[in-house]
This record gives structure tokens, C-alpha cells and sequence, in this order.
């Protein structure tokens, strides 16, 4: 806040949802340590965002000034965590007030809001460091002038480096809380078919989205999308694609349109720079028993039935590469007894510590192992994860890895 960049965003079409409030000079509009639930924006005067150093509430750190036109409390819409700044009038000031209740009313009618509130928490996490570092820079300069020690000074360094890396790590959470409120990751049926999946980002959050709807009464749609990149970046871009995604997914007839139209909005609307991604579209049909499905420089799928494991072969260039790419679609049946499993590109592509590549020969030998034990769909992703994890024991993950599964008992 203050002086470091903002995180540009034009909320004025939100004034018509939020209640005016007045606040005059010297009045507290949030207070550290309380719980909050309102957002706020500021139409008109100068608030001054300050804290507290510790519970003790014998040292001050002034942050800096919002004027008319920021906003703030955005935090407070998504959890119930206390605040971590007082924000005060500096002088009379007019602003207008979201609270949670009217947010979540919000969220059901304007899924693009999501996307929004990514954006500015995503500038906060990038801001945080920088913030801290003018703050402290600045409280160095007064230290010097004040004669304090050498000492004095490292701690009191120390101190707020601490306490920036707190802030950001409370952002990670709250960004990684939200990216796993929005995937399926309960869900154990779709229709009469079993349904499993398994989530786990290299870091608090990640690249990996994916999605299982129910077109009609027949009809199941599965997504698995991987974003180019890792953490806040990489999560960023998933937001992204899961709002436009959730705009087409109902109306959009099959699996290469689904891609053709994700592409053609990447295209247009986000450009070239770090917004490309991996996807692959699977319908099922469950009166037709057929599978039919599309790629988009997606890894493998994979048909898993009484008798063969039949991989679904990639095609397609990936997504926001280029406008105009058509994309096509495949068919194969699927009936009783066959499970599909979607798998992302990070469990193949794990390396162990002497750097040997996991591949495909050690997936379909874990697949060969769940046939032969008889293991149900959840059992099996089970298995493959046990497998994962055991295959590359000490070494870290290289990407993140999800893997989704879908189908009845052989």
C-alpha cells in the first residue's frame, strides 16, 4: 500500500451491491486482531492502513495511505480470520461496504467476481515482501539517526522480516484454500459410476485443474487442465481457466469444441505471455456406451478394462499458443466393467534421486498391480499415488500431480 503498485482492478460496478458509510477523521474502520467480514472501497478521503508488532500493542509500524478509489478487506470475504492491520480515517471519509453474506449472494450470479478477488490476492501476495522492505528500509534510516546499535538494528530487521513472511504465508493459505474449495474433491459418484480423484500441488497451491459435471441423464463431462508454470502464478492462470470453463461447459456440444472455444478466449482475452495450457476433454456416454475425447497437448488418458489398458493418444496443440486451432475428436466404447483414469503430466514425468524417470512403464505396471489385486477405483488411485511416492522417496516433486478416475467394477 502506499508508494508500491496497486493491483489495478475497476470495482465500480460493485458500488450498486455495497452499502455507503461514513467515517469521520480519527474514527477505526478495521481493527487488527478482530474478526472482519465486510470489504471496503473508498469513494472519497484518505485512510491510513498501521499495525501492531505484537499482541502487546507497545510498538506501531505505519504502512501507508488508501485514497479514493482503493479498496481493502478483501481477505475478510472468503474467511473468518482475524484482521492483520488497523485502518483508520486520516480524514473525513465516505466509503462503500461489502459484507460476506451480500459477497457469497454475489458469487452465485457473477462467477467472473472469483477471478477478480484472485487477482487482487495475488498482487497482495506479490506486493507483501516489497511493503515490508520500504517499511523497513525506512525504520533502519530512523535507527541510524537515533544512534541505536548495530545489534538494535538486525533485530529489529529480523523482527519485521518475520512478520512479512507471516503475511505471505497467510495469503498462501488463504489462495490455497480457495483453489481446493473449488474442485471436486469429495465427490465419490456421478451418476451410477464410481468417481475418484487425488490433489497434490508441489507447493501450497498449484497448476492442476479439473472439473466432472453432468450433462444430461446419459451424458458425464470430465476437464483436466495443467497450467504452465507452479505456485501463485501457475494457481492464477487455473482461476482463470475454471471461470471460463464454467461459462461453456453446459452449452458447448463436444469435448474439441469445448477446447476450440477455451482457446479462442485465451487467445483473445489474456494474451501469449505465461497463459498457455495443457487440457483434454472426456464425454461419456452412458446410453451409448461410448467415450469420446479431445486433447490438447494433454498427456494420455487411460481406458482400463476387464482385459487391456488402452492409452486415449494425445493430440492437439495446447491452449493460448495460437488463435484458429481446430481440435478433434476420438471415440472409443465404454461400458460395464471399464474405468477411465486422467492423469496429469507431473506423475510421469517424476524423477527418483538418481534421476530416472517414473514414464509410462512404471504407470502401467501399477495399473497391472490393481487388476490383479482387484482393487475398487478409489483402491486403485490409491495405489498409483503409493506408487508415486515410493518410486521417488527422498526427491522432491518435480510438478504437481492429479489424478482423476471414473467407472464401475470389473
Amino acid at each position: 500500500m502506499g508508494t508500491e503498485e496497486k493491483p489495478t482492478a475497476d470495482l465500480s460496478f460493485l458500488k450498486k451491491e455495497m452499502k455507503s458509510a461514513f467515517f469521520p477523521k480519527g474514527s477505526h474502520i478495521i481493527e487488527q486482531y478482530s474478526l472482519g467480514d465486510s470489504f471496503y472501497f473508498i469513494e472519497s478521503g484518505t485512510v491510513e492502513v498501521w499495525k501492531y508488532l505484537d499482541e502487546s500493542k507497545q510498538e506501531v509500524l505505519i504502512i501507508g495511505d488508501l485514497v479514493s478509489g482503493d479498496y481493502f478487506g478483501e481477505i475478510a470475504l472468503i474467511d473468518s480470520a482475524p484482521r492483520t492491520v488497523n485502518i483508520s480515517a486520516k480524514e473525513d471519509s465516505t466509503l462503500f461496504v461489502l459484507t460476506r453474506e451480500d459477497f457469497h449472494r454475489l458469487l452465485q450470479t457473477s462467477p467472473d467476481l472469483t477471478l477478480t478477488l484472485l487477482k487482487l490476492l495475488t498482487a497482495r501476495i506479490r506486493n507483501a515482501e516489497q511493503r515490508e522492505n520500504q517499511v523497513l528500509i525506512e525504520k533502519n534510516r530512523e535507527l541510524r539517526l537515533q544512534n541505536e546499535t548495530l545489534e538494535e538494528m538486525v533485530k529489529e530487521r529480523t523482527a519485521k522480516l518475520t512478520q512479512s513472511l507471516r503475511i505471505i504465508q497467510e495469503d498462501l493459505e488463504t489462495a490455497k484454500t480457495i483453489q481446493r474449495n473449488i474442485l471436486p474433491l469429495g465427490l465419490k459418484y456421478v451418476a451410477h459410476l464410481d468417481f475418484g480423484s487425488r490433489f497434490e500441488p508441489m507447493a501450497e497451491v498449484g497448476g492442476d485443474i479439473f472439473d466432472v459435471i453432468r450433462l444430461e441423464k446419459s451424458k458425464i463431462r470430465l476437464f483436466l487442465a495443467d497450467a504452465i508454470g507452479h505456485g501463485v502464478q501457475a494457481a492464477l492462470i487455473t482461476m482463470a481457466i475454471k471461470a471460463e470453463y464454467d461459462h461453456i461447459k453446459h452449452s458447448v456440444t463436444n469435448p474439441a469444441d469445448v477446447l476450440f472455444a477455451l482457446n479462442q478466449i485465451f487467445s483473445d482475452r489474456y494474451g501469449k505471455k505465461s497463459n498457455q495450457f495443457t487440457a483434454v476433454v472426456v464425454d461419456l456416454n452412458l446410453e451409448e456406451n461410448q467415450l469420446t475425447y479431445s486433447s490438447a497437448g494433454h498427456n494420455e488418458p487411460y481406458v482400463v478394462t476387464r482385459d487391456r489398458i488402452i492409452p486415449l493418444a494425445e493430440s492437439g496443440v495446447m491452449l493460448g499458443l495460437e488463435k484458429d486451432v481446430e481440435y478433434s475428436n476420438h471415440s472409443i466404447p465404454f461400458g460395464l466393467g471399464d474405468r477411465l483414469f486422467m492423469i496429469s503430466d507431473g506423475y510421469l514425468e517424476q524423477e527418483n534421486k538418481e534421476g530416472i524417470l517414473l514414464g509410462e512403464t512404471k504407470l502401467l505396471s501399477s495399473f497391472e498391480s490393481a487388476k490383479s489385486l482387484d482393487l475398487n477405483l478409489t483402491d486403485t488411485i490409491n495405489l498409483l499415488m503409493d506408487d508415486f511416492h515410493s518410486f521417488r522417496g527422498d526427491a522432491s516433486m518435480m510438478d504437481d500431480v492429479t489424478i482423476l478416475g471414473i467407472g464401475t467394477t470389473y
